[in-house]
């Protein structure tokens, strides 16, 4: 929205969209949220982490640091930018060429083609030119885009000399967008502001001149009136028969400017957002001075926000998000927003609004997964305006709670209507079994993507909730194809892999590693019962694309007999691991010098032929102590060769 003198808007507009204080409400009982842990609205989709004009080609100027984290949704950005349009900033294809690599799509505001506010209409012909110029551009670009917003807040840039709105802008632009690009998601006719009777005609119009929308928008200022306005746009869409649009809020913010993107007021338009299925919504941009900050999360410094933090939290959430019962849904009161991923371990729910004293947070159906007791951590996001950063969230309290029942109350005491809160929930007790209940066995490899089921915080620790290489497993942890078969990789400092292992003899063994790296500081280091077994080990440059794997030294270990848990520690970012192998050092054969591997297995065959003159056998095996034939160790592979009455030893085929 651009930033509006309020001399511009009608008393009536005013009082329709400035309709709810947000002085705080004081409350004079408790107040109870209510949250079923089991009832599934939707996947995570992050769906209101958008910004109106959020992004420019050079704000936020750190993607990963900034942006990334956020898991941001949809970017509405003008169609292009620069002088004689309308943003000077912000070209959707410059922001959408950073948002490659990040979850963040743009929404194409075409109507920011033209110049002046409100927009000066150049003619149906010479708009119909620009639009197909922008249409062509976008198919032509290799990028990815939300759709296209044919006008903005019609209701109030659109002039009566310009002619007929629907006639002369809405319908040529919708047919010119099907035509030249047919499977792109058309979006409007965001108002700004709903008005029933408004939404009416031009849902009516549509119906019947064949141009709905795929996406129904408008702008919604306070959040205590959104409940309303879907329940109108349904009962008009039942009218005229109109299958329920996709919803975009491509414009929103507290009624008050200041408060933008502030935790407390930020946290009752996701809630609703989520309960109702939004597909999009952008953060307002009423400091028209500041672009870039994505909706004023970012303060005018570009540091972090209290509401960054708020969204943050908001963007590690996956898994599904689980239903949340407000005291008063339509209303700016206290509400939440919850999400559950049984294999990440966790609940969470993020809290806030229009309320001050304590909250009871009920919790209900929990899964199974979270057991009788669990850990409880509360947690707060502070926040005195815009511009003042925030280093960190605070933790309240971490406390140990038993279920009472089949529901868990934590009360939460909420400071300040700004203030955002968490209560996050894991497990104290997860059973942890090796995968597909075989423990690897000790002589032999230990395969990196072969990890114990637990999940995350108990048989693993990944950065983020995505599986980046998307192989093998569907959890947190990142695996790829390569090496001999699959690796785990995108690495990140920190992160580890326990496994369940059985040593079948005590004694020395010499460790190995399969690994690949395209950095000089990647690193990891072996434990075994939490015992460090080697020292931390700096993976060399194997090549520049992580492709080229190389088996690695790791020294000699003592291991008693039993089952143990290894851990496999990520020291230094970005290193490959595809497997990890223990071997009897007594059994390995060194090749001599200038002789192959394969004269070297000659040699000792023939050398050992015989035990006291009486020719003998020698009995072949694999890594996994089955006999093989001597064809089967042509192969590449490490094998087993046993001389009955003599000795066993252990024979690498390379080519």
């Amino acid at each position: 929205m651009k930033k509006w003198d309020f001399g511009f808007l009608s008393t009536a507009f005013v009082s329709a969209a400035v309709s709810v204080s947000l002085l705080a409400t004081f409350a004079s009982a408790d107040e109870i949220l209510k949250v079923n842990l089991s009832d599934s609205i939707r996947p995570a989709t992050h769906c209101a982490s958008g910004a109106l004009y959020g992004i420019t080609a050079d704000l936020p100027a750190d993607v990963n640091a900034h942006i990334a984290p956020l898991k941001g949704n949809v970017y509405l950005q003008p169609a292009v930018s620069g002088n004689g349009h309308q943003q000077p900033i912000g070209d959707a294809f410059d922001v959408a060429k950073r948002l490659v690599g990040t979850t963040g799509k743009v929404q194409i505001r075409l109507a920011d083609i033209l110049p002046g506010w409100p927009y000066k209409w150049p003619g149906k012909d010479s708009w119909l030119k620009s639009v197909e110029e922008i249409i062509k551009k976008k198919l032509n670009s290799g990028l990815e885009f939300d759709g296209y917003e044919i006008w903005n807040e019609p209701d109030g840039t659109w002039q009566s000399g310009n002619g007929d709105f629907y006639t002369n802008c809405w319908k040529p632009t919708y047919d010119l967008i099907r035509k030249l690009d047919p499977k792109a998601k058309i979006i409007g006719p965001s108002y700004s502001w709903f008005n029933s009777s408004r939404v009416d005609e031009f849902l009516k119009y549509c119906s019947q001149n064949n141009c709905l929308p795929d996406v129904f928008s408008w702008h919604q200022w306070g959040s205590g009136g959104f409940i309303g306005s879907v329940e109108s746009l349904r009962n008009i869409e039942k009218k005229y028969n109109i299958t329920p649009r996709a919803l975009s809020i491509n414009e929103y913010s507290s009624d008050t400017h200041t408060y933008e993107g502030a935790p407390g007021i930020s946290v009752p338009f996701i809630a609703k957002f989520e309960r109702n299925n939004v597909e999009s919504a952008m953060i307002s941009w009423w400091f028209t001075n500041l672009p870039g900050r994505l909706g004023s999360l970012l303060t005018a410094s570009n540091q972090k926000g209290g509401g960054w933090w708020l969204y943050k939290w908001y963007g590690d959430m996956t898994g599904y998000m689980a239903r949340v019962t407000p005291p008063n849904d339509k209303s700016e009161k206290v509400d939440g927003f919850a999400a559950v991923d049984a294999k990440q371990n966790y609940a969470s729910l993020v809290l806030g609004g229009n309320s001050v004293g304590t909250v009871n947070v009920v919790f209900e159906k929990l899964p199974a997964f979270l057991g009788g007791k669990m850990k409880v951590l509360v947690e707060r996001v502070t926040w005195k305006d815009k511009d003042t950063p925030v280093a960190s969230t605070d933790k309240i309290s971490e406390t140990e709670m038993t279920l009472d029942g089949s529901t868990l109350t934590v009360p939460v005491k909420v400071e300040s209507q700004f203030y955002g809160y968490r209560v996050y929930l894991t497990p104290i007790d997860v059973p942890q079994n090796p995968y597909k209940n075989t423990a690897a066995t000790i002589p032999g490899k230990v395969e990196a993507e072969n990890y114990d089921e637990a999940g995350q915080g108990f048989s693993y620790s990944d950065t983020d909730s995505d599986n980046q290489g998307k192989a093998y497993r569907e959890d947190g942890v990142d695996i790829e194809e390569g090496g001999d078969n699959y690796t785990i990789g995108y690495t990140i400092a920190d992160e580890w892999l326990e496994y369940t292992v059985n040593v079948t003899t005590a004694g020395e063994y010499a460790v190995k590693a399969n690994v690949a790296s395209g950095s000089e500081t990647s690193g990891f280091q072996l434990f075994m019962d939490d015992k460090a077994i080697t020292e931390n080990f700096t993976a060399p440059k194997t090549g520049e694309d992580w492709k080229t794997y190389e088996v690695v030294d790791l020294g000699k270990v003592n291991l008693t007999a039993g089952e143990h848990i290894l851990k496999l520690a990520i020291t230094g970012s970005y290193v490959n691991v595809d497997w990890i192998e223990f071997v009897d050092p007594s059994t390995v054969v060194e090749t001599p010098k200038d002789t192959t591997e394969e004269d070297d297995k000659t040699s000792l065959l023939k050398m050992h032929q015989s035990v006291n003159q009486t020719p003998v056998e020698p009995q072949y095996f694999d890594m996994n102590g089955n006999r093989v034939s001597k064809a089967v160790t042509k192969q590449p592979g490490v094998y087993f060769v046993r001389i009955p009455g003599f000795k066993t030893y252990m024979i690498r085929t390379t080519k």
